[in-house]
């Protein structure tokens, strides 16, 4: 009986050893956080980076993320412009892609500098890709081959675009706005039922 009543004794003592233990390195923990808060709090300055801010918001890009854009603006109704250098729509230099030729008319060639099925001649947006294709590639030996007459860069536009850098300006419009401001009319349309147009802008980066 005695030997029971002593190792109750002993059990009841380690217990309360191992409580005594918890409650303290608990106490010590939330005195370290303590520390380390009000530390924070007199020095927080010494936590922060600072970032020079950039400009503008407008990525450098090259032919990896041009290309892509090009085949989707035929698929997603956007437009893209390629500038040597821009500073605003009365003051810039076109890059032209390629030259178009109207085969009923005895008349020089347009020289284009955009994606744009609304604006460029083509039945279709499969017809439109076809015609990038072939200008991608170099300039077919063949005179009699399609879209011949229509390079600009006989290496074909995807060299001519590789290792240059552009600055990539985003924007949108609304389709009847411009309809409007070039026939000097107003439609009167409210803007949730317009066609919104997305454009992007290549700009040659030096």
């Amino acid at each position: 009986m005695e030997n029971a009543t002593e190792a109750l004794k002993i059990a009841f003592g380690v217990m309360m050893f191992v409580l005594a233990l918890t409650l303290s390195i608990t106490s010590f923990s939330q005195a370290t956080q303590a520390v380390e808060g009000i530390t924070y709090m007199s020095d927080r300055e010494t936590t922060y980076t600072y970032v020079k801010p950039a400009s503008n918001s407008n990525r450098i890009v090259g032919v990896e993320t041009i290309i892509p854009t090009m085949y989707n603006a035929y698929k997603e109704n956007y437009k893209v412009y390629f500038y040597e250098s821009y500073t605003d729509e009365n003051n810039n230099q076109p890059m032209y892609l390629y030259k178009y030729v109207d085969p009923n008319v005895a008349a020089a060639p347009t020289n284009i500098y955009y994606v744009d099925l609304e604006k460029e001649i083509f039945s279709s947006a499969t017809e439109a890709i076809e015609h990038l294709d072939v200008l991608l590639g170099k300039r077919p030996i063949n005179t009699t081959a399609k879209y011949y007459e229509q390079f600009i860069h006989t290496e074909g536009l995807y060299e001519f675009l590789s290792g240059k850098k552009f600055e990539e300006i985003l924007g949108e419009y609304y389709q009847e706005d411009a309809l409007d401001a070039e026939n000097g009319t107003t439609s009167g349309i409210l803007d949730i039922n317009k066609t919104k147009k997305r454009i992007i802008t290549y700009v040659l980066h030096n």
